[in-house]
């Protein structure tokens, strides 16, 4: 999966220019960038909720793909557990061990009878970070999932993930936690993007030598206008 030649605008702010990213199984991709270059825009082209003006977004046949917004579309009036499970009867989420082992890990204090509407801000997002992960899907996307977070979730979160069969694409601003999970990131700058294979400490390292490489050239280039 992935897009081609991905051109995006919004009024007065050009977001993506012929933007190019391949996505293959197994990856581990997180998106990095200045605020307001279009992380979660990126995020959102790829999962199909944000329409392009020009270019394509690939996908395989059949490719499952489940979503963490910067917001969630949960219902007001419904039960965290109706949020999570669905009209699911019991004996079967219950009876799985993965499934039990995400609510205890992630919503274990939380009502299961409670309302949505009534939860706060970030019990919310805890409730649809549970939704996503029980999820049966090949791709995994997640716009800053540790927000909201105590360590031992987010360690529990970073084991889980890097047990996930399928792709993960996530947004992120956790220095750790983008360490521990990404083999490859993605550098939104101007419009464009860069892939790095790696985790962020890798792509920061580079991206500091390509800066102090291109202030070399500038300076060279400032000394002969000089000359």
């Amino acid at each position: 999966m992935g897009c081609e030649g991905a051109h995006l605008e919004f009024p007065a702010k050009l977001v993506l220019d012929d933007v190019t990213l391949g996505v293959h199984e197994g990856d581990r991709i997180g998106i990095v960038g200045k605020n307001g270059d279009g992380k979660s825009t990126l995020l959102g082209v790829l999962a199909g909720q944000i329409e392009l003006e020009g270019g394509l977004v690939r996908r395989t046949r059949g490719l499952t793909v489940g979503v963490l917004g910067q917001t969630d579309s949960l219902s007001d009036d419904a039960t965290v557990g109706y949020s999570v499970v669905g009209d699911a009867p019991e004996y079967e989420w219950a009876s799985d061990p993965r499934i039990r082992e995400i609510i205890s890990e992630l919503i274990a204090d939380i009502d299961w009878d409670a309302k949505v509407g009534t939860l706060s801000g970030g019990q919310r997002r805890r409730v649809d970070l549970t939704r996503l992960l029980i999820g049966d899907y090949d791709v995994i996307m997640m716009d800053e999932p540790t927000n909201n977070l105590d360590i031992d979730a987010v360690n529990w979160l970073e084991d889980f993930l890097l047990d996930f069969p399928g792709t993960v694409i996530v947004v992120s601003h956790d220095r750790h936690f983008l360490n521990t999970v990404c083999t490859h990131i993605v550098d939104i700058d101007y419009n464009k993007i860069k892939m790095y294979v790696g985790n962020y400490d890798f792509w920061y390292e580079s991206s500091r030598m390509v800066q102090q490489m291109l202030r070399d050239q500038n300076k060279k280039a400032e000394e002969k206008k000089k000359e």
